[in-house]
């Protein structure tokens, strides 16, 4: 046998440990960057607007479609990764995302920082984002749910830190300076990347391919799985692998055979077309109330995330609820924090709308992965997640759009009007789902209660 067989023949081999705790830890970090600069861009949006003078809508179209190609940008990730390796593509994305903060505060006209931060941007974001959390899934099989928990908990801590510091940084020196700093920050993922070495190997057990598929797309949500992607590149090569990602992008056929994975899809569409409306617009309606200190009540949201997080994750886990109707609670939990907003006139109860809304999002991204197990099975399931990260992907590109034209022909209140609307346009088809399980109407062939009790 070739040594270029042998090296195929060779599989991930998950230490738990060792040198898994430092990529644990260097993954940690880079959500901790990576989400702490995202979720407080809406800090900084205030000052782009006065800068170029355009319409909150225009203004909002950055985070859109940042966070938008992000979402969608799981099946480019999981080529790219292929082709190169994990290590230089959350490099290379660290730099290149650098590079874009960098290049925007040059830009003359606000639609070459749509393309920059967002559209470029966005998919960089993607490659350090997704690619540092496949390798945790490779590094670690016993403790995955640790090591997954403590991955995530970097999101919201940063998220928190972030908020506060985005705000010391925009009043101290302005926004342009301030994306050069947070730019110079993100490129510290690059050397956090360099620390995720590539995973101890074995030789390939016969079950391996399919435990593959399941791993990585609990994280990058691509359609495409990472062997197809492996026999589209070694029978067809580069080309043909592109053509095959594009193709299973659009890859929505398990929707019409799912008419549970159908709801809960539209679900999620509506859900994230209101999801990043509070993080644009707190800062906003803080100034009109004449709250200075808006980055703390954006970062408390980051930061109830995490034990929001841990709680329904203990919850999913131990089955005394399911996860599809732990899903249902926080949509309502969060329907009832965003229809209160108007109310919420002074800072402590500003604050109290944060750690509300914080602990139904919280809960929202912990019980995504289990929920989508009872829905379709494991077999569909990396088809699943891909499909639902993809219309996540879609809301995210128009929901801040759209509240930003709210925004001006109304208010910023309606805009979370808006978000409560969206919310609740979800709460309908998550409501379907949930009846539909609990009655056995959605039930597949695949799924199985994990615990008849279950509520």
């Amino acid at each position: 046998m070739s040594g270029k067989s042998t090296r195929q023949e060779r599989v991930p081999a998950p230490p738990d440990g060792g040198y898994g705790w430092g990529v644990l830890i260097a993954s940690f970090f880079i959500g901790f960057i990576i989400d702490g600069c995202m979720y407080s861009f809406g800090i900084v949006l205030p000052d782009i607007k006065d800068n170029f003078k355009e319409t909150q809508e225009k203004i909002n179209l950055l985070s859109s479609l940042n966070t938008g190609f992000l979402f969608c940008s799981g099946p480019i990730v999981a080529g790219l990764t292929n082709q190169l390796g994990i290590r230089p593509v959350v490099m290379g994305g660290a730099v290149v995302t650098a590079l874009c903060y960098v290049v925007s505060t040059y830009s003359p006209s606000i639609y070459l920082v749509m393309i920059s931060y967002g559209v470029i941007g966005g998919i960089s974001t993607g490659c350090t984002y997704i690619s540092s959390l496949i390798i945790v899934a490779q590094y670690f099989d016993r403790l995955q749910g640790v090591a997954t928990g403590v991955t995530m908990a970097g999101s919201g801590v940063g998220a928190y830190a972030f908020a506060k510091f985005s705000q010391i940084l925009i009043e101290s020196f302005g926004w342009k300076e301030t994306l050069i700093i947070l730019g110079s920050i993100i490129l510290q993922c690059c050397l956090l990347g360099a620390l995720l070495r590539p995973v101890p190997t074995k030789p390939k057990p016969k079950i391996y391919e399919q435990n593959l598929v399941e791993e990585v797309h609990t994280f990058s949500g691509s359609v495409l799985s990472i062997n197809e992607v492996r026999h589209i590149q070694k029978k067809n090569g580069t080309g043909s692998l592109i053509i095959g990602i594009l193709k299973e992008m659009g890859n929505v056929s398990l929707l019409g055979k799912n008419i549970g994975l159908l709801f809960i899809t539209l679900s999620n569409f509506f859900i994230f077309s209101g999801y990043f409306i509070p993080f644009l617009f707190i800062p906003i309606r803080a100034k009109q109330l004449d709250i200075a200190d808006s980055s703390f009540i954006l970062g408390l949201i980051g930061l109830v995330n995490i034990p929001s997080r841990l709680g329904f994750g203990f919850l999913a886990d131990a089955r005394f609820i399911s996860p599809i109707n732990l899903n249902t609670l926080c949509v309502i939990m969060a329907c009832g924090s965003l229809w209160s907003y108007s109310f919420l006139n002074t800072y402590n109860l500003q604050l109290l709308f944060a750690v509300w809304f914080g602990t139904a999002i919280g809960g929202l991204n912990c019980v995504t992965t289990p929920y989508l197990k009872d829905i379709v099975g494991m077999e569909n399931f990396s088809n699943a997640m891909g499909i639902i990260n993809l219309f996540r992907g879609v809301g995210c590109f128009l929901g801040p759009f759209l509240g930003g034209i709210i925004s001006e022909k109304f208010s910023v209140v309606a805009s979370f009007v808006y978000s409560a609307t969206m919310f609740s346009f979800g709460l309908i088809f998550a409501f379907l789902v949930s009846f539909g399980i609990r009655f056995g109407l959605f039930r597949t062939a695949s799924y199985k209660a994990a615990n008849t009790n279950e509520i």
